[in-house]
């Protein structure tokens, strides 16, 4: 604000000297004017050039030479104080929305918050008296005036039936020797049927044709737009703690509570009982059936095993010759041949 104030003031002087100069310069030059005006002729070179000639050089009020007067103006600058507006460049903040990608776990967890009672235990302390009193108590026999005897009036039927249970024996009949059902679990043999040869399905891939109209269109991915983060620096508000005075009025009341002690006009026990109530859970049993909704007919599925008869092959011996020599070649090759198609005939046989 100083500054301001005396900048001011240094214009309004400049502007109060140039306003003076320029007052003076105007004066002067009115001055000037008022002097080539004076030395102009007017009408003639005054009366008679020569004292009364006779040239005939008259300086007449009429018939003269008139000379035109010029005026010379001069245009002088002089500096005017006005008002420059300075643009000063400052920081403006714009806002710049950011995605901000937050990984959520799927399935993700939920927490609930269930309300649990929890039980603080606050100790404070108790002035014990020493000695203190030990309160005990004693049973004693406390008579109570009884009148006796006393009438007692129960009202009785006559004659009352008297019910009594009396055991007998009851006889049953069982069959001697009786039956008695067992169940023993036996092997049930059941035959599958498969034809021989059996047919097998085998899938084998061959090309098809499909007729397809040429030409077609065919759909072309177009370029789409691909979020790219761009780093773009922006200024960041720091907020720095300083100290803040707050104007207190001083002195200023305080209340203060004071203990006042009061008596207790009756005895009290020390320590004395605290009775705390603590919430605890009661049963209580429904005399009301429930009934639970059960979706029935329900089917439930029991793998029942069974036993399949499998033929397993068994090698059987059957006695071969042995090999006879002969000198004939032929007979060599065939013995050993026609033996092999005995046993290969036993063995399709027992299949």
């Amino acid at each position: 604000m100083r500054m301001i104030l005396i900048s001011c003031c240094v214009a309004l002087l400049v502007a109060t000297a140039s306003c003076e100069e320029a007052k003076k310069e105007t004066e002067k030059l009115q001055e000037e004017s008022q002097n080539i005006e004076k030395r102009g002729i007017y009408g003639s070179f005054g009366g008679s050039y020569g004292g009364g000639s006779d040239h005939g050089w008259s300086s007449g009020g009429g018939g003269g030479h008139h000379e035109h007067i010029k005026t010379v103006t001069i245009e002088k600058k002089y500096p005017v104080p006005y008002e420059v507006v300075k643009k000063i460049p400052y920081t403006v903040e714009k806002k710049i929305p950011v995605e901000v990608k937050v990984s959520v776990p799927q399935p993700y967890d939920v927490i609930k918050k269930y309300p649990v009672t929890v039980k603080e235990v606050q100790k404070y302390t108790v002035e014990v008296p020493k000695p203190y009193e030990v309160i005990k108590k004693v049973p004693y026999e406390v008579k109570v005036p009884v009148e006796k005897p006393y009438p007692v009036k129960v009202f009785v039927p006559e004659p009352y039936e008297v019910i009594k249970k009396v055991p007998y024996t009851v006889e049953k009949y069982v069959p001697q020797p009786y039956e008695v059902i067992k169940k023993v679990p036996y092997e049930v043999k059941k035959t599958v049927e498969v034809p021989k040869p059996y047919e097998v399905i085998k899938k084998v891939p061959y090309e098809v044709k499909v007729p397809v109209d040429r030409p077609y269109p065919v759909e072309v991915p177009k370029p789409y737009p691909v979020w790219k983060e761009v780093k773009v620096p922006y200024t960041v508000e720091k907020k720095i703690p300083y100290e803040v005075k707050i104007p207190v009025d001083k002195p200023y009341t305080v209340e203060v509570e004071k203990k006042v002690e009061v008596k207790v006009p009756y005895p009290v026990p020390q320590p004395y009982e605290v009775i705390k109530k603590v919430p605890y859970i009661v049963e209580k049993p429904s005399p009301y059936e429930v009934k639970v909704p059960i979706d029935r007919p329900h089917i439930v599925h029991k793998e029942v095993k069974f036993p399949v008869h499998k033929e397993i092959p068994t090698p059987v011996h059957v006695p071969v010759s042995p090999p006879q020599h002969h000198h004939h070649e032929q007979s060599h090759y065939e013995a050993p041949h026609s033996s092999y198609e005995q046993s290969h005939s036993s063995y399709e046989h027992h299949y």
